[in-house]
């Protein structure tokens, strides 16, 4: 397209705006559009007048508050892209929104930053062993449907439309190690350990824990710790290097993290 997308997730007030801020202020050359994606009947309610009639005073080229309909964002958000390149053939867009996994295969962003408060506790942000377990399992129940529906790999007519929820055999020991061994498995079983607002981590380029958000607990350094390991498992499946920074967003009194500046410095350049 031409365009540089951004796309900057996360749990809500986990300090995105913020670190957006930071990146138009000292990394980006060229002002980037911004776009705020919210789903239609959130309560969340747009900016001040700044960044919607001023754009120029807070450092963008544009911006915009886009409502969406979790099952029309997929048409509505390349709209509001395109409409971006017609006028900025070669320009950045950073794209701000809240954990949703619609939005995480709407357009295949260029980049990804997803930000989270510190962790109070470990069960918020992995799930249990035995839930894993109970969502890994609904999961490969739903393969035939799936399979049927987007390969056409069963025959409607014959009657024998899959039913994902029918008794079945249970995974024997050995065939679910096989399973989790493959690529597929090994991909799937990582992101099931996860809490759904935290899905978006695993695919992104950075991540940033806010420890300006969150209560620090005898828990935060094992999660972070898993987390860190996590990132070491998925570097091994997917050949990216996913990088973890603590910065204390929105502190005046310090400066952010000279690494972390230097990871988001080439997702703030203009298109090709």
């Amino acid at each position: 397209m031409g365009l540089s997308v951004t796309f900057v997730s996360g749990p809500r007030r986990s300090g995105k705006s913020t670190l957006i801020q930071t990146m138009i202020h000292e990394l980006w050359h060229s002002p980037p559009h911004y776009l705020r994606l919210v789903k239609t009947g959130s309560d969340k309610t747009p900016p001040k007048p700044c960044a919607v009639t001023s754009s120029n005073k807070c450092g963008v080229a544009s911006a915009q508050w886009l409502d969406y309909v979790p099952d029309e964002v997929f048409a509505i958000l390349p709209e509001a892209l395109a409409a971006i390149h017609r006028r900025d053939r070669y320009g950045s867009v950073v794209l701000e929104a809240d954990a949703d996994p619609n939005l995480r295969c709407a357009y295949p962003y260029d980049h990804r930053i997803f930000v989270m408060p510190l962790p109070n506790s470990i069960r918020e942000v992995f799930r249990a062993t035995n839930r894993a377990a109970e969502e890994l399992r609904r999961v490969l129940d739903d393969t035939a449907a799936f399979a049927s529906e987007i390969f056409g790999l069963f025959d409607r007519d014959t009657g024998d439309s899959p039913e994902p929820s029918e008794d079945r055999p249970d995974m024997t020991k050995s065939q679910m190690r096989g399973f989790l061994y493959s690529p597929l498995g090994d991909e799937l079983a990582t992101r099931i350990q996860l809490q759904q607002p935290y899905h978006g981590l695993v695919e992104s380029d950075v991540i940033v824990v806010n420890t300006r958000v969150g209560e620090r607990s005898p828990e935060t350094e094992e999660c972070l710790r898993r987390v860190e390991r996590l990132l070491t498992r998925i570097r091994g499946i997917s050949g990216r290097q996913e990088e973890l920074f603590l910065s204390p967003l929105g502190d005046e009194s310090e400066e952010l993290d000279r690494a972390l500046l230097s990871a988001l410095k080439p997702m703030c350049a203009g298109g090709k």
